[in-house]
């Protein structure tokens, strides 16, 4: 498997951890089964249109129809294991981190090659990390829980600044699968021990 292959087949594991988490939690909100998959699409998915639009690229998923079957077999599995979801939740957030490096390393990819500024960088990195958390607790008409809990935005920037410094080695498959080891580690930790950024005690 080269390095194009892994990454590719890392990124559909994520995206099925994603979709099947939330489609979950809209499940519990009692959406029918309609918008549960709206809501697994939009958390899985529908943040590369927001990505792909500022790069002015078609959205990948219109001509790769792999993540939308993804999307719906994520959804028929939380209908089936609704019920005893919590006891899988895990192992879900176990691909939900390995989703998360693998798309900031897509994401460091993408904006190296479109040379974006730093300014650029960042702030690329912070919309594409958070905003579909936003957009999904809207739509359950929840506080942004990315707002109060965790810090997806901080692993993503941390990450590119990582990726900077070893780009010229990031053609090597080792190093990739080094880098991507080092920050699965770091997600998992920060999940374990539910590490926060600070905020004011009430």
């Amino acid at each position: 498997m080269n390095l194009v292959q892994e990454i590719y087949f890392l990124d559909l594991i994520g995206t099925f951890a994603f979709a099947s988490f939330w489609s979950y939690l809209a499940m519990k909100k009692k959406f029918d089964i309609f918008w549960v998959f709206v809501c697994a699409f939009l958390t899985a998915v529908g943040w590369w249109t927001i990505r792909e639009m500022i790069l002015w690229n078609l959205p990948f998923y219109f001509t790769d129809l792999n993540y939308i079957y993804v999307t719906l077999f994520a959804t028929v599995f939380s209908t089936l294991f609704f019920k005893n979801f919590d006891r899988v939740k895990n192992y879900v957030l176990i691909l939900d981190a390995i989703w998360l490096v693998t798309f900031a390393f897509i994401w460091s990819t993408k904006a190296a090659n479109a040379w974006l500024w730093t300014f650029g960088i960042i702030f690329f990195a912070v919309l594409t990390a958070i905003w579909w958390w936003v957009l999904r607790d809207l739509v359950l008409n929840k506080t942004p829980e990315v707002m109060h809990s965790d810090f997806y935005a901080t692993i993503a920037i941390l990450f590119w600044f990582i990726y900077s410094l070893c780009i010229t080695h990031m053609q090597n498959i080792i190093w990739v699968n080094i880098l991507i080891l080092i920050f699965l580690m770091l997600r998992l930790f920060i999940i374990y021990y539910r590490v926060g950024l600070w905020k004011p005690n009430n």
